[in-house]
C-alpha cells in the first residue's frame, strides 16, 4: 500500500503536493485568521453585491426624478403642437414647423438634441432627423410604457433601430418617454421622445455610485474590523488557554508515566519480597532440619544404643519409664519440626513449569486426602515468572485444602486459562458453598493471607460461593509474554 502511494505520489506530484500544502496552511491558522479569510470573502461578496443594489437604487431614481422634470418641462412647450394627432394620424404643415422652430431654438438645442413624435401603432410622425418620419418601428418596452400613461426613461441604452443617428453621435443621452393627452382630457394621443444631453447626469450617477460603494465599503470594513477584533481576542484567549491544558496534560502524562514506573517498581519489589520469603522460608526448613532435627535423631539413637543397659536394670522401679518418657517426647518433637519444616519449604519448583507445579500440587492433594481433582489446562502456556508459580501453587494447594475440608472434596476442579494477557486460575468444588461472613477471605487466616500474597504481586483474588451451589476461588495474574 505504501509503495502504492509512493508512486501515485510521483506520477501527479504538483497535485498531491498543492493539496497538501494548502491543507497544512489552513491548519497551521489560528482561528482568528481563519475567521478573517472566511469573514472577508463572505462580507466582500455580499457588501457588493449590497453596494451594486443601492447603486443601482440610486441611479434608477436618479434617472426617473430628472426624466419626469423634463418631462413635465417638454410636455408644455410639445403637446400644443401635437393636437392633429387627436383626430387624425399625421400632423399639419403648421404643427411640423412650429416643432422644428422650437427645436432650433438656442434654449432647446442646449438640453434637446433630438425629438420624435410616436404614434400609438409605432410610426413616427415627426423628427428633427426628417428621414425617419413616416418610418414605422416595433413598439418597445419603454414606447409601450408611455403609452400606459407612465414617464419611461432610458440612460445610455441607444439599442434601437430609431437610434442609430442619436448613437452616432457618441455623447451620454437620456432617453425619455413622455406620454402626450389630448388637451383637457387623460386620452394618450401621442408619445414624445426626447434626447437630452447627459453629461451632468452621467457625472452625477458615477459620484453616486461611488458614494454609494464607498459608504457600503466603509461600513462592511468598520464591522468587519469589530469582528475580527473579537474573534481575535477570543482566539488568543482560546491559544493561551489551549496552551496551558497542554501544559497540563503534558504534567499530567509525565505523572502517569511517573506512576506506571512507581506502580512497575512496586510490583518488581512485591515478587522480589515474595521470592525472598520463599528463600527464607526453604533457609528456615533446612536450618530446623540440619539443626534440631539431627540433634533429637542423633539423642534417639543414643537412647536406643543404651537400652540394653536399662533393661538390666529393669528391676529399678521407674527406670524404664523414664527412658520410655523421654524417648516418646523425643520423638513426638522430631515429628513436629519435620512437619513444620515440610510446611515451610516448598517442593523444588525452578526445575517444574508451571503447569507441573500446579500439577504436582494437585497429585499430593489427591494423594493425602484420598480424592479426586478434576483438571482444565490450556495446550499453550507462556514462561510464567517463578513468584507468580509459587503463589499459584500455594492458592491451589490452599483451594483444595479447604474443598476438602468444608465440601469433603465434592466436585474439585482446577481450571486455567490465558487470553494472551491475563491468567486465570480457579478452584471449584460442588460443595454447601462458603458461607457470606468468609465470602471475603477475611474470616480465614489462609484465604486473606493468600489474598495478600495474591496482590502483592499484583495479581486479583476472588471468592464466589452460593448455598448449595459449591465455592469458587479465582486468581488473575497479568504479565507480558515474553
Amino acid at each position: 500500500m505504501r509503495e502504492v502511494d509512493r508512486l501515485s505520489f510521483i506520477r501527479e506530484p504538483s497535485k498531491a503536493y498543492t493539496g497538501f500544502s494548502l491543507q497544512d496552511l489552513w491548519q497551521k491558522c489560528s482561528l482568528a485568521a481563519r475567521f478573517t479569510i472566511v469573514a472577508t470573502i463572505v462580507v466582500g461578496i455580499s457588501m457588493a453585491l449590497l453596494g451594486r443594489w443601492v447603486a443601482t437604487r440610486i441611479e434608477t431614481s436618479v434617472i426617473t426624478n430628472t426624466a419626469t422634470a423634463a418631462a413635465l418641462y417638454m410636455d408644455r412647450f410639445v403637446e400644443p403642437h401635437v393636437q392633429d394627432l387627436a383626430t387624425g394620424e399625421v400632423l399639419g404643415a403648421k404643427a411640423r414647423d412650429a416643432l422644428s422652430r422650437l427645436v432650433k431654438t438656442n434654449a432647446f438645442k442646449q438640453q434637446v438634441i433630438a425629438v420624435k413624435i410616436w404614434r400609438p401603432d409605432g410610426t413616427i410622425v415627426y423628427s428633427n432627423f426628417e428621414n425617419l418620419i413616416g418610418k414605422r418601428f416595433p413598439v418597445s418596452a419603454a414606447l409601450a410604457k408611455a403609452l400606459t400613461g407612465t414617464v419611461a426613461p432610458e440612460f445610455n441604452h441607444l439599442g434601437n433601430e430609431e437610434s442609430l443617428d442619436e448613437l452616432a453621435l457618441g455623447m451620454p443621452l437620456l432617453e425619455i418617454y413622455s406620454p402626450i393627452r389630448q388637451t383637457n382630457t387623460a386620452h394618450i394621443i401621442a408619445v414624445a421622445e426626447f434626447y437630452q444631453i447627459a453629461d451632468s447626469l452621467a457625472r452625477q450617477l458615477e459620484l453616486a455610485r461611488l458614494e454609494g460603494f464607498m459608504m457600503v465599503g466603509g461600513l462592511s470594513l468598520l464591522m468587519l474590523a469589530a469582528l475580527i477584533g473579537i474573534v481575535r481576542q477570543g482566539s488568543r484567549t482560546i491559544a493561551n488557554q489551549q496552551i496551558a491544558l497542554n501544559g497540563r496534560i503534558s504534567d499530567l502524562s509525565k505523572s502517569l508515566a511517573l506512576n506506571q514506573e512507581l506502580r512497575e517498581r512496586l510490583a518488581d519489589a512485591n515478587r522480589r519480597a515474595t521470592e525472598s520469603g520463599e528463600r527464607f522460608l526453604r533457609r528456615v526448613s533446612a536450618e530446623l532440619h540440619d539443626g534440631p532435627v539431627q540433634l533429637i535423631g542423633l539423642a534417639l539413637l543414643r537412647l536406643d544404643g543404651i537400652g540394653a543397659s536399662a533393661r538390666k536394670r529393669a528391676a529399678e522401679p521407674g527406670a524404664d519409664d523414664t527412658l520410655e518418657i523421654i524417648r516418646g517426647a523425643l520423638k513426638d518433637a522430631l515429628g513436629e519440626i519435620r512437619g513444620l519444616s515440610h510446611g515451610l519449604a516448598l517442593p523444588e519448583l525452578e526445575n517444574l513449569s508451571f503447569l507441573e507445579a500446579l500439577d504436582l500440587a494437585i497429585s499430593n492433594h489427591e494423594r493425602r486426602s484420598a480424592t479426586s481433582v478434576k483438571v482444565c489446562f490450556p495446550q499453550h502456556l507462556p514462561a510464567v515468572p517463578a513468584s507468580i508459580k509459587a503463589c499459584a501453587y500455594r492458592f491451589v494447594q490452599e483451594g483444595l485444602n479447604n474443598a476438602f475440608r468444608h465440601a469433603d472434596g465434592t466436585g474439585q476442579r482446577v481450571h486455567v486459562s490465558w487470553d494472551g494477557v491475563k491468567l486465570d486460575i480457579e478452584v471449584s468444588d460442588e460443595g454447601p458453598g462458603i458461607s457470606e461472613m468468609n465470602m471475603s477471605g477475611n474470616g480465614q487466616l489462609g484465604l486473606a493471607g493468600m489474598r495478600d500474597r495474591i496482590e502483592s504481586l499484583g495479581g486479583n483474588m476472588l471468592i464466589i460461593g452460593m448455598a448449595g451451589q459449591g465455592t469458587r476461588l479465582q486468581a488473575s495474574f497479568a504479565f507480558k509474554e515474553k
